[in-house]
This record gives structure tokens, C-alpha cells and sequence, in this order.
């Protein structure tokens, strides 16, 4: 289960949960400002098109001016700095792989991930090593992809699959799958935070109360609590 966002689900009756809502709860208690909360249905963070516009239902909805805080654990990437304005950093994420431990790394391994900006960080990296899993995963097309860090776990577990993923979720995997899977490779770091239209008011208020939760012990309690390690 992914732990920073859990949908609500009306068959269940189950609420939004996970760390980005109890941090956003926490946000708002201390700045006074009120949120709605609308989870986006896929995880495509956005990526620049040619004519200088924006896609992506979390980069791109910021552009577009149909929200006003993306609440994902997004990336700061050099061009989406460009275009919204990050609150300060809230983790780093480091890039690992997930494996089966009946199985090393070799060269009948299938490498996967779930995530664009994971498959992007090792596509153009210099390093000969992400460069090797990029290759992997683009040269077996629909079958380097999988649905979310559960459905890039449960591949593990079939196999000689490796699973492209972010720390948090993975040193969850682990200490829940011991014995069954570990991770085999650190591939690099990526920094995820919270980010709001350029030149937004909002961003000072934010960060002020961020900057708060950081201090007085918050925003640890609940990395603890969710099992993120950062």
C-alpha cells in the first residue's frame, strides 16, 4: 500500500489517508488555509511539449491554473522548476532496485518500474549501470511497465524481476516481505516536494508552516508513522 496517498473508496467507506493527507491536515492548521482534495486518477507528473505547454495531471494542472498545490510526492526536475515554484524539499527519495531473493541480477533479468520519473532519471543518466536499465526496460516495451509500486512488488515475487522504485515504499516492501525480497542496487537520488502556481502567495505561507512542522518534530512523527525513511 502506497504510503503517502490512499484514495477514498465509497464501496468501503474508506477516507483519504496516508502521509500527503495528514500533512496537508497539518498544513492547514497552522497557515488558516482551507483545501479541497482532488485525487487524479493516474500518476503522469507531466512532462514539457514542444510548443512550450504542459501535460500531466499533476505538473500540468498547476500550469493550467486548475489548482492551486499539487499535494504528490513530485520531483524537482530543472524544467518543472521552471514552470512552478516548489515549496521547500520534504524528502529525498533514493532511487533503488527491488529484487526477488532467490535470484540475483544477471542478464536474463527483467527490470520494471511504475514510474515515468524513476524510467527518466535512468534514461539520462550518465551512469553506465542506469543507462544498462534503461535499456532493459525500454527494450521490452509494455512488459517494463506495471501498474504501481504493489503490482511492481507482486512481479518481484513471481521471479527474476527487478523493481525500479523509490525508497520509501520499497524499505516497506522489505520489512514486510522478509525473506522474500531485498534490495539489490542503489541507483541514485531524486527530491520530491510540494509546489504551487509560480508566484503564488501561497507559497511563503506554506513554507513558513512547513518550515514549522519540520521543527517542532511533525513532519518526522509522521515519516515514522508511514514507515518512510528519509
Amino acid at each position: 500500500m502506497d504510503p503517502f496517498f490512499v484514495a477514498a473508496n465509497a464501496t468501503t467507506g474508506t477516507k483519504n489517508s496516508g502521509f500527503l493527507v495528514e500533512l496537508l491536515d497539518k498544513l492547514q492548521a497552522i497557515s488558516g488555509l482551507p483545501y479541497t482534495l482532488t485525487a487524479r486518477p493516474d500518476l503522469n507528473y507531466g512532462t514539457k511539449n514542444p510548443n512550450g505547454t504542459w501535460d500531466g495531471s499533476i505538473i500540468g494542472v498547476l500550469v493550467n491554473n486548475e489548482a492551486d498545490l499539487i499535494g504528490a510526492d513530485d520531483f524537482n526536475w530543472a524544467d518543472r522548476e521552471s514552470a512552478v515554484d516548489f515549496l521547500i524539499p520534504l524528502l529525498s527519495y533514493k532511487l533503488q532496485i527491488l529484487t526477488n531473493t532467490q535470484f540475483s541480477l544477471n542478464n536474463a533479468t527483467q527490470y520494471v518500474t511504475s514510474a515515468p520519473d524513476f524510467l527518466r532519471f535512468v534514461c539520462t543518466s550518465q551512469n553506465s549501470v542506469a543507462q544498462a536499465i534503461c535499456a532493459n526496460i525500454l527494450d521490452s516495451g509494455d512488459k517494463g511497465l506495471v501498474f504501481d509500486d504493489d503490482d511492481g512488488l507482486a512481479t518481484v515475487l513471481t521471479g527474476n524481476f527487478a523493481y525500479l522504485g523509490g525508497s520509501p515504499f520499497l524499505d516497506l516492501a522489505v520489512a514486510q516481505n522478509q525473506g522474500k525480497v531485498k534490495v539489490a542496487l542503489n541507483v541514485g537520488s531524486l527530491f520530491a516536494g510540494l509546489a504551487v502556481q509560480q508566484g503564488s502567495p501561497l507559497r511563503e505561507k506554506l513554507n513558513i508552516a512547513l518550515l514549522q512542522l519540520f521543527e517542532n518534530g511533525e513532519v518526522q512523527s509522521l515519516f515514522t508513522k508511514y514507515g518512510i525513511n528519509n
